[in-house]
């Protein structure tokens, strides 16, 4: 596998944008693994989700933006997924070296990200735990203005996303 695909949404059916993100996905040859799907109890295959990330070469944190983080069940993913002796450690070191991007959607408009509160002030716990895990951090793939985009717009932001995720393979 070259490229995984967390994805991380609590209402995938409903959403609109992700859920089109989600499904541009078919027609690449990533791994797409939905989160809430898989665990909608909360109780992550911590097993299962380490050897996904291992046989990835590049891993892509799909999910919206909520509160200026990313939904629950991602940072249980971390928190359970990431530990001690796998990801971090003096011999956790399963993911050193790996791609690591985020994919990201937001009601927000671009421009409303400005000042002491930048998208990469925001962003700076993701790339925190991208260094702290020994990963290479690209540059992400950002949906603005989530609740606005047209059927249009949407389409153009889907076939922009796949041209994104085979530029990572």
């Amino acid at each position: 596998m070259s490229v995984l695909v967390v994805v991380a949404h609590p209402d995938l059916a409903q959403s609109r944008v992700n859920k089109a993100l989600k499904e541009a996905l078919s027609s690449t040859s990533v791994e797409v693994n939905d989160l809430y799907a898989l665990y909608p109890d909360f109780k992550i295959n911590v097993a299962c989700e380490q050897d996904k990330l291992v046989k990835a070469k590049h891993i892509v944190l799909q999910f919206p933006m909520f509160w200026y983080s990313c939904p629950s069940l991602l940072k249980k993913y971390f928190d359970d997924v990431l530990t001690y002796g796998f990801a971090y450690g003096s011999k956790g070191k399963a993911l050193e070296g790996k791609g690591f991007s985020l994919a990201i959607s937001m009601g927000a408009r671009e421009g409303d990200f400005q000042g002491k509160f930048s998208l990469e002030s925001v962003l700076t716990p993701f790339r925190a735990i991208s260094h702290f895990i020994g990963t290479k951090y690209a540059k992400p793939f950002l949906t603005y203005n989530t609740g606005n985009l047209s059927d249009t717009a949407l389409k153009a932001q889907t076939q922009a996303y796949q041209e994104w995720i085979k530029g990572l393979a």
